[in-house]
């Protein structure tokens, strides 16, 4: 299952603590590949995951599409209104804002613990950061580097060594970036590989202060830069999750 993640970062990363449920065989290929069809906005938020179509996808009953749904849904990535279906999370203007804020918060709260002791980050995990920073410099598509910064931000609360929030951000980065995809739309504003190298600096130089402040700032122009307004929600599912 750690397959969903883009940077070589989490290659030999115990994610397990920080998963609803831990998935193998065909669950975690549908899982996997929704996430990434999800998050590389193949499938934009609002758009209907049809089970009928996802099950002659993996030839596999609904009861497994469903098991694979909750799952993505109660990581924030899926709603499954009653009775109405699955759909890709479409968070609201309201929501987006909020997770603005409890990003921010988490975010900042970790960076600075980490500038508090830098001393403690090891070299297996500075090689980790070095590793996240090579990805990131060989993507240039937006959906791209939104996911990986989406992961570092994880990784970097896996180095501080709180699981718990490890899976908090994890989870609430997901949810900002289906709001970012909704409202910010494909030319929005997303932070270079140097903004990802000056953090890691001011975090090893113990710079806590201005390390916050960049976190800080980044957040207030993630939540400048959406524009609020309806998405489109339709979509042909076996286009993009099939297998022909």
């Amino acid at each position: 299952m750690p397959a969903r993640y883009l940077s070589p970062a989490f290659s030999d990363q115990d994610v397990s603590a920080l998963r609803i449920a831990m998935l193998v065989g065909v669950e975690a290929e549908i899982y996997n590949d929704i996430w990434s069809a999800v998050f590389g906005e193949s499938l934009h938020p609002g758009v209907k995951l049809e089970e009928i179509a996802l099950s002659e996808i993996y030839g596999v009953s609904r009861t497994v599409i469903r098991k694979v749904l909750v799952i993505m849904e109660q990581e924030g990535v899926v709603s499954l209104p009653h009775n109405r279906g699955a759909y890709v999370a479409l968070p609201s203007p309201r929501d987006a804002l909020e997770l603005c804020e409890a990003v921010a918060a988490t975010y900042t709260y970790i960076v600075g613990k980490l500038a508090d002791q830098p001393q403690n980050i090891t070299p297996a995990q500075r090689e980790k950061l070095a590793l996240h920073v090579a990805a990131e410099r060989e993507v240039a598509e937006l959906h791209t580097i939104r996911r990986l910064h989406m992961e570092h931000a994880t990784l970097l609360a896996l180095i501080y060594g709180n699981l718990v929030l490890a899976a908090q951000i994890e989870r609430a980065t997901s949810r900002l970036a289906l709001a970012l995809a909704a409202y910010q739309g494909v030319t929005g504003n997303v932070s270079s590989v140097e903004y990802t190298v000056a953090l890691h600096r001011l975090i090893f130089e113990g710079r806590k202060e201005e390390a916050v402040q960049m976190i800080s700032a980044g957040m207030e122009r993630a939540r400048k830069s959406m524009r609020f307004g309806p998405p489109d929600g339709s979509v042909n599912l076996k286009a993009i999750l099939g297998k022909g």
